[in-house]
């Protein structure tokens, strides 16, 4: 996370005889909000359709309770709710695929000879890829978005002003978020997702690249869910806002007589 900003204060001590004169440092300015608000709510809202798909090979490191871990990851979404997520072994080969499609979510552990399928939802993901983040905002993290859409006239966002960035506070349905921009303003850096129950995750973004018109955070971490969960994303190349053909979201179902087919549900992790 990105320290507070704090107001310096130097001293420059000279030794003239017996007085001591402190000359303190100009401190730096504060983040400020050029426009209205809406304008700027509007300016954020417009960022987001710089970024339709996403296609690019990661560093995924995991820590969590059942320990931790890392492995490349070939990483495909197309806004708003489709994925393909390939871990890779040492020698590039594919270990696990998981695909979803709107509402749809497939599996397949080639090495492991298991296919499955159920329903994307928070707990599917949790037991899967052991991440309990619902999909929506999972996706949008993964491409450098806040997890929630901003939506200009909602009179429920709140715009303020503090020591580290202009912070605005936003809900859709039943979760509501809390990010931070720089300070002048220009990209979300950090934030915050939670719903009634309670806070589930904190985001921050960095490493931006300027790319295909956009600026790109090529790191992505996410912590502070349950059970202590961190997980942090190095892109180490990115493809922005090529055509994705539909069928990389597609699994068909194995044939080879080997493969055992479970069903996934959608219910609580056991």
């Amino acid at each position: 996370m990105t320290p507070p900003a704090r107001l310096l204060a130097g001293a420059a001590g000279l030794l003239l005889a017996t007085a001591c004169v402190v000359v303190p440092e100009v401190p730096r300015p504060l983040p400020s909000l050029s426009g209205s608000p809406e304008a700027f709510l509007q300016r954020l809202a417009a960022d987001e359709s710089t970024v339709s798909t996403v296609r690019g090979l990661a560093s995924v490191r995991y820590d969590g309770p059942a320990g931790g871990g890392s492995a490349s990851q070939v990483i495909v979404v197309a806004l708003p709710d489709h994925a393909r997520l390939e871990t890779l072994t040492p020698f590039g080969t594919v270990a696990f695929v998981l695909a979803i499609r709107g509402e749809a979510l497939v599996v397949h552990a080639p090495i492991r000879h298991e296919y499955g399928v159920g329903r994307a939802t928070r707990e599917t993901l949790e037991r899967l890829a052991r991440v309990p983040i619902p999909p929506g905002p999972l996706l949008r993290l993964l491409v450098g978005l806040p997890p929630l859409p901003f939506r200009s006239g909602d009179p429920r966002v709140r715009i303020a002003v503090d020591a580290t960035g202009i912070r605005v506070e936003s809900v859709d349905g039943p979760f509501w978020q809390r990010v931070w921009t720089g300070p002048d303003g220009a990209v979300v850096e950090r934030g915050e997702l939670g719903e009634t129950t309670g806070p589930l995750l904190r985001f921050e973004f960095s490493d931006r690249r300027r790319l295909n018109g956009a600026v790109f955070p090529f790191a992505v971490r996410l912590d502070g869910m349950p059970g202590g969960t961190r997980v942090g994303v190095q892109y180490e190349t990115v493809r922005l806002n090529e055509p994705v053909e539909a069928a990389l979201f597609e699994l068909p179902r194995p044939t080879d007589g080997r493969t055992r087919i479970l069903d996934l549900g959608a219910g609580p992790p056991p």
